[in-house]
């Protein structure tokens, strides 16, 4: 069909390639309808001889490498100048031989196997590539081989053309027999004939050949031919051809064994060649292959032109079903080189801040800008919907994507670019791929460029040098600089961020709640979307995956997996650790991430964690012992000390690189600016408070118990809060009282309940929580180390007596803060331990005096106070001889005896003892001390109760400041008052004057210096008209010079709680 005569090389527009010149060129050009003179071309930079004619109106040039010169390096050579030499070239075709690879199971139709002389087109459908390196991929542990090179398909016109051949293929209206017609014109038409059927030999893949290359087999042992249906007479007329995916590589493979490995690596190929590599480096094209031996060691030559005559005839049918037209109206290459593996994330919602200074940053001339974030936020779909828009925006602004996961997915993106630029040499087997793209990137003469370097997670992987030297390159000097190029880069950790982009970073935090809706919904099948609606369900399942987008994602795909609701996955979740660890760990299919890399969103943080391991092993240390404590308010000080402070420094930087962990600076700074100066350095605050993400403190638990190591590090954890946690030391409450919820997680591990540590650490919370008039708590803390101890050490043990004991006090302390009280279980907990610890100790032991002081409180607490005078008075007695007069415990003692004394109206003789019982304590104590403060409130009481104002005059001027003896004595003037039936004015006096005390001391007093405070408060409360007056009394805010942990207004509280008000 003849056409408009082509007069210069920009005339023709189909490049038909055959690189076997001596085999391939011949049929391709008995296929022209007419040949032409080649028209001139500049021969210094192109030395390709060309042929050029029409096929159906089809200007086409056909090319051939140089007699002996093939593969894909010599391809490469031949394409690179035949594309400028021909700039409207608009379609390509590479014809000739391959070999065969015969599928793994023989079809009962002979015609749908791969057979000798059939043709193989590169065009599987599946929406896979068409053509695959088979020489490039890696081994995984699972024994499976990934392949992680592929080229560009064919233009689609050429794929839509071979749907048509293929539907005329079945309906047997081809005109396949006029082509093969075109081959007899040659004088050696038997060249092209069909070798006849007992030629088609198929060996077993082990079994080699025997014998020399022209032997035909004939030495073979025939018994290890394959058994597969045969092909009749009638068929070896017909040209069979079959759409498939084709192997490329740079070696002839004769090897049955690894033609099969090839057919497994390749996801199914029907051929394998050595030249389509290197014509795709300068212009994707479709692959055309006629089959000439089955890639063994039988091959031979007797196949090889009936085979390329095969592939030539095939390709002028395709043309034939193409209107020249449609080819020279085609646009050529006229769009920017897009290089982008990963498809637009359906499920990108939101993060228009983030977006927007992305492509703004980027749109600036040499720029570079870092992502970073946690694991799972989404910084990988967020640099994809940029590169996205990019294109739409920016249509003349090429985009390249470098995974760098690894040295070879940087490497292998990078030798992609180069195919993809065409650049001369690419293919070349010694060329130096990363050092000619950076140098193409880097000349401005190439334009507008984007570059993505995602996923560097492994800083190394940039950094280290490729060869031993200090000299030698990195992969970081392979990145192209150009005026008119940018680069991002995502990271999950900041401080590599920082040295990719310096200042220039972008950090991507939690989603919004719109926007993790929206990420749902999207992911969510249509018949589950509805219940994005359901706010209060929705709204648990986003605080639990709290916000993260891989989370999400992970969660809905189980969703929709399993068929199940929003709740029936939050139910899953609560359920246990356990569940949710298995949750968090549940692998699913998400075609925006890395086929090489883990989707579920815990394992994205094990990668993270095992590099963190490897190269910071105190940061390691360090996460792991924050897996065992609660997850939020860490004090830096509770961490376990090693190494140097520039160490742990450092340790506490990784973490919060990898943004694992948060520091609550911020917060800190807030609550000291509150104290005064004074009370800061006496506070002794930690410096620093962490939080750790919650999904990351489950999912470290989980890699913890999955490595055997929860055990040890749990029993560490627990040793070092013994370490840190006192028995409630006044002085130094803020810091033990931050280490106190970390405390009850630790002993709350179940793995950890018979652990000998874990009774130590139980005795501290129990006297923390006394201290801090937790009594319910302590209650229960008390119980659990009794009946441990009891079971351990025997009920007559000294530690089991102790803790008997402090059971003891927990429950007289609840009974002075309820009506219903538990005075009487008390009194007999303490008799019974007075009974074993005399029996045990002895009458004059320390512990048996402890006891029986406790057991006298007790008594007095129960208005018993002739009772719990004796009691007081033997123990005083035993304690001065014992443990002399100027012991703490014998202080106590006189003290809870003048108590018992004034409670029976004998006020001279609790004065002076309280005076006596001060002045010691002054001494031995401090002024400061609560124990002095105590003895100090309850003289005034007596002096209130005996209507003495001899001291409202007098100060006390180191411990209260200005404030006086005197102010304490109008405190309890007015609390008796009131009791009397007196104005209800004096209640609001006496909390007052007792905050104020509180704020000065900055620390808790005993119970005892408040008793006769909170007797009156009792009386009032007991009277229903005026209870709701004494709740806005403790609920008004406080003087801002108040202390917030007043001791009055917290025994109150927990009274009306515990009396069910």
């Amino acid at each position: 069909m003849a056409g408009i005569k082509p007069t210069s090389c920009a005339d023709y527009h189909v490049a038909w390639i055959c690189p076997v010149a001596n085999l391939e060129l011949l049929p391709a050009v008995l296929m022209l309808d007419e040949e032409h003179p080649t028209p001139p071309y500049d021969t210094h930079y192109d030395d390709n001889n060309y042929i050029c004619g029409t096929i159906n109106g089809h200007a086409v040039v056909v090319a051939s490498c140089p007699q002996g010169e093939t593969g894909n390096v010599n391809a490469g050579r031949l394409t690179g100048p035949m594309f400028k030499t021909f700039p409207n070239i608009r379609m390509a075709v590479l014809v000739g031989i391959g070999g065969g690879i015969p599928r793994v199971e023989a079809p009962e139709d002979p015609l749908e196997d791969v057979h000798l002389g059939d043709v193989v087109v590169g065009w599987p459908g599946d929406s896979k590539p068409a053509c695959v390196y088979h020489e490039r991929g890696r081994s995984k542990v699972d024994g499976q081989f990934e392949m992680v090179g592929t080229m560009q398909n064919p233009d689609w016109r050429l794929t839509s053309a071979l749907g048509s051949l293929a539907m005329d293929y079945e309906r047997g209206s081809t005109t396949f027999d006029d082509q093969l017609a075109r081959l007899q014109r040659h004088k050696k038409t038997k060249k092209f004939a069909h070798p006849g059927l007992e030629h088609d030999k198929l060996f077993e893949a082990g079994y080699h050949h025997v014998g020399g290359y022209r032997s035909k087999c004939m030495t073979c042992d025939q018994s290890k031919l394959v058994q597969r249906p045969q092909r009749t007479e009638e068929d070896q007329h017909t040209l069979v051809f079959h759409q498939g995916r084709i192997a490329t590589g740079n070696a002839v493979v004769q090897d049955g064994e690894l033609r099969d490995k090839i057919r497994e690596r390749c996801d199914g190929a029907l051929c394998v060649e050595m030249e389509a590599a290197g014509v795709d480096a300068n212009r994707r094209c479709l692959v055309v292959r006629g089959i000439s031996d089955y890639a063994d060691s039988h091959k031979s030559d007797m196949w090889r032109l009936h085979a390329a005559g095969n592939a030539a005839a095939f390709t002028r049918e395709l043309l034939c079903k193409i209107q020249p037209a449609t080819v020279r109206n085609m646009e050529g290459v006229s769009e920017a080189p897009w290089l982008v593996p990963l498809p637009r994330p359906q499920s990108f919602v939101g993060r228009k801040t983030q977006l927007a200074q992305l492509t703004t940053y980027t749109l600036l001339e040499g720029r570079r800008l870092a992502v970073y974030g946690l694991g799972g936020c989404g910084k990988t779909a967020l640099a994809l919907e940029a590169a996205y828009q990019t294109r739409e925006q920016q249509p003349k602004r090429a985009v390249f994507w470098v995974p760098a996961i690894s040295q070879a997915s940087f490497e292998q993106a990078y030798q992609e670019i180069g195919q993809l630029l065409r650049i001369p040499g690419i293919a070349h087997a010694k060329a130096d791929v990363k050092k000619l793209v950076k140098a193409r990137l880097s000349d401005e003469g190439f334009g507008q460029w984007l570059m993505i370097v995602d996923n560097v997670d492994d800083d190394s992987i940039l950094f280290n040098p490729l060869k031993e030297g200090s000299g030698a390159d990195r992969l970081i000097d392979y990145l192209p600089r150009s005026r008119k190029g940018s680069i991002v880069f995502t990271t999950r950790i900041a401080k590599v961020a920082n040295d990719l982009a310096e200042s220039n970073v972008i950090e991507l935090g939690e989603l919004g709640k719109e926007e993790a809706k929206n990420v749902l919904r999207t992911r969510l099948f249509p018949n589950h979307q509805h219940q994005v609606e359901d706010e209060a369900t929705v709204g648990e399942f986003l605080d639990m995956l709290t916000f993260l987008a891989l989370a999400i994602v992970q969660a809905a795909a189980f969703i929709n997996q399993n068929d199940i609701n929003v709740s029936d996955y939050v139910q899953l979740y609560r359920a246990s650790e356990e569940e949710v660890t298995q949750l968090l760990s549940e692998e699913f299919q998400d075609q925006g991430r890395y086929r090489e890399t883990k989707n579920p969103v815990a394992t994205t943080w094990y990668i993270s964690f095992e590099q963190i391991r490897e190269r910071d092993t105190l940061a390691a240390d360090h996460l792991s012992f924050m897996a065992c404590t609660a997850s939020n308010d860490i004090p830096e000080l509770m961490m376990p000390v090693q190494g140097s402070q520039v160490a742990q420094t450092k340790a506490i930087g990784t973490l919060k690189a990898y943004a694992f962990i948060t520091e609550q600076e911020a917060a800190r700074d807030g609550r000291r600016g509150q104290q005064e100066p004074e009370q800061q350095e006496r506070m002794q605050r930690p410096t620093k408070v962490f939080d750790v993400h919650p999904l990351v403190h489950l999912a470290m638990r989980g890699w913890l118990k999955a490595h055997d190591q929860w055990l040890d590090w749990a029993a560490k954890a627990t040793t070092r809060l013994v370490e840190v946690v006192p028995y409630g030391d006044h002085s130094a409450r803020e810091v033990w009282a931050a280490y106190l919820p970390h405390a009850r997680h630790v002993v709350g591990v179940p793995e950890m309940h018979e652990a000998e540590a874990r009774m130590w650490l139980l005795d501290r919370i129990g006297w923390c929580e006394q201290m801090l008039g937790q009594y319910k708590a302590a209650e229960g803390t008390h119980r659990q180390l009794v009946e441990r101890r009891e079971r351990v050490m025997g009920k007559e043990h000294p530690e089991t007596l102790k803790s008997m004991n402090n059971l003891a006090e927990a429950l007289t302390g609840q009974g002075r803060l309820s009506r219903q009280g538990k005075y009487a279980e008390a009194e007999r907990m303490h008799r019974e331990t007075l009974a074993l610890t005399e029996k045990v100790l002895g009458k004059e032991h320390p512990e048996t005096l402890a006891s029986m002081n406790n057991l006298g409180l007790a008594l007095c607490a129960q208005g018993r106070y002739a009772e719990a005078e004796k009691m007081d008075r033997e123990t005083l007695a035993l304690s001065e001889k014992v443990l002399g007069k100027e012991h703490p415990n014998t202080l106590m003692s006189m003290n809870n005896l003048a108590g018992a004394s004034m409670e029976q109206g004998k006020y001279a003789e609790a004065e002076q003892m309280h005076r006596e019982t001060m002045a010691l304590k002054e001494e031995v104590l401090g002024k400061d001390h609560p124990d002095t403060l105590m003895t100090m409130n309850n003289l005034a009481q007596v002096l209130s109760d005996q209507g003495s104002r001899r001291f409202e005059s007098a100060t006390y001027p180191d411990a209260a400041g200005e404030r006086s003896i005197a102010t304490l004595s109008l405190a309890d003037s007015a609390a008796c008052i009131h009791a009397a039936g007196g104005s209800t004015a004096s209640l609001p006096l006496a909390e007052s004057t007792t905050c104020i005390v509180a704020a000065a001391r900055g620390s808790t007093f005993h119970w005892a210096a408040h008793e006769h405070r909170c007797s009156a408060t009792r009386k009032l409360v007991g009277k229903a008209d005026d209870m709701h007056l004494l709740r806005d009394l403790i609920g008004r805010p406080l003087d801002e010079k108040l202390h917030k942990d007043c001791v009055d207004s917290r025994y109150v509280n927990a009274y009306t709680e515990d009396s069910g008000w």
